[in-house]
């Protein structure tokens, strides 16, 4: 800690005072503060309010001002937070020089007592101290820090009950430590309860609009009872919540599956290269929440009739049924699905995204498909999938240069449950 001794001007000398410990001005913050002060002087024939600065208070560091004592039961103060677009400024205009060290006289006046050149008036915070006591100790507020408006080192947040950003603590449901660089969250956020102080949550964010959460992620109640725990990877959730009951004891939970017939056994046609009409199509597949893994059922004929007759006998809801595990852990046997009838060939790709469909509609050789889920040269198969997007498109291409071709498919979820 450094103590800082400021001279006064009185008849145009400057006088050295001892040190006293009268007004200490503590900056609580990670950047510097340089500090301007405004004080009432009782010496000397300019008996008025005098200002002074700047004086150079490093980040939780403290400085020693007015050796005199404070007077008039009252003192001013302005600053400017180092590398920040924020100032420490209130309503009452006083003097300052703004680039250079000064001191002023009579600097609530539009004509000071100064040496310096280039003069202007600043709004300074008054502080009122009690009648009689000439020592005060001053905790600078801590401001939250942007640069060209973009944020900027540790913030303190005020957030409503929704986690929206409220102006006022009287307004907030929780209050939000966080640090930022160039705009963006970085180390561990933690908010705690407005009420009560106590921490609700901690972890970090990789983003706040939208809210996405990287790594660890712990929920606190009221009484500081850690009640939940996530881990997340890019915002999407990993593996399993776990949570915690009133007692401290962890609530366990069991899984359960349970099929979803997301697309029901349908017919459809796609003409050869060489005819009019549509030898691609684009099937949308919508998939359930919780879907850990979705199958779909294909077959393909020249024939109208065969293939509706094969499409009859689809059943792979109710077998995929027969291979759940329902103590908790998923066995789906691939290899003992039986796959229908099939007497022709048809292209099958799996693409996650909608430009990549209509890529695959305009008929261009490059757009993106999923590999492990697509096929070329199918007749019939049940396939596994385990991208599980909300919404993908399965693309089906005839490739045969005559002869069209009839074809049949299904979709089914496996999708989890927890009791």
């Amino acid at each position: 800690m450094h103590k800082l001794l400021l001279t006064f001007l009185a008849f145009g000398v400057l006088t050295i005072k001892p040190v006293v410990a009268q007004l200490k001005v503590i900056n609580p913050s990670d950047q510097t503060v340089s500090f301007a002060i405004g004080y009432h002087h009782e010496k000397g024939l300019i008996k008025s309010w005098h200002t002074q600065g700047w004086i150079n208070i490093a980040p939780r560091d403290s400085a020693t001002l007015l050796p005199d004592g404070i007077t008039g039961g009252q003192f001013y103060y302005f600053g400017r937070l180092a590398g920040c677009d924020q100032l420490f400024q209130g309503q009452y205009a006083l003097q300052i020089q703004p680039t250079e060290a000064f001191s002023i006289a009579n600097a609530v006046s539009d004509n000071p007592i100064t040496l310096s050149k280039g003069l202007q008036k600043m709004g300074f915070v008054k502080v009122d101290v009690p009648e009689g006591r000439k020592q005060h100790t001053l905790r600078l507020p801590v401001l939250n820090c942007t640069q060209d408006g973009i944020r900027q080192g540790t913030w303190t947040l005020y957030l409503d009950r929704d986690k929206e950003e409220v102006q006022q603590e009287q307004d907030a449901a929780y209050i939000r430590k966080i640090s930022y660089q160039s705009g963006k969250p970085t180390g561990l956020v933690r908010d705690y309860y407005a009420k009560t102080k106590l921490l609700q949550w901690d972890g970090k964010l990789i983003s706040e609009r939208p809210e996405l959460r990287q790594g660890t992620s712990i929920t606190y109640n009221e009484k500081g009872q850690k009640v939940e725990e996530a881990v997340y990877k890019d915002g999407q959730l990993i593996g399993q919540v776990r949570r915690w009951g009133d007692d401290g004891k962890e609530i366990l939970k069991t899984k359960t599956y349970k099929t979803i017939t997301v697309l029901e056994p349908q017919v459809g046609y796609l003409v050869s290269y060489y005819n009019p009409g549509n030898s691609r199509t684009l099937i949308p597949v919508t998939l359930p929440e919780n879907t850990v893994r979705w199958y779909y059922e294909f077959t393909a004929y020249r024939n109208k009739a065969d293939v509706e007759a094969v499409r009859n006998t689809f059943q792979l809801a109710s077998e995929l049924s027969m291979f759940i595990d329902q103590t908790g852990f998923l066995k789906l046997a691939t290899a003992a699905l039986t796959p229908p009838a099939g007497g022709d060939i048809c292209n099958v790709y799996l693409i996650e995204d909608k430009l990549q469909a209509q890529v695959f509609m305009q008929k261009q050789p490059n757009f993106k498909r999923v590999v492990d889920a697509s096929r070329t040269s199918l007749t019939s198969a049940v396939v596994p999938v385990q991208h599980n997007g909300k919404q993908v498109y399965l693309g089906l291409h005839n490739p045969a240069d005559v002869d069209g071709i009839y074809f049949a498919i299904e979709v089914v979820a496996v999708v989890e449950e927890e009791d």
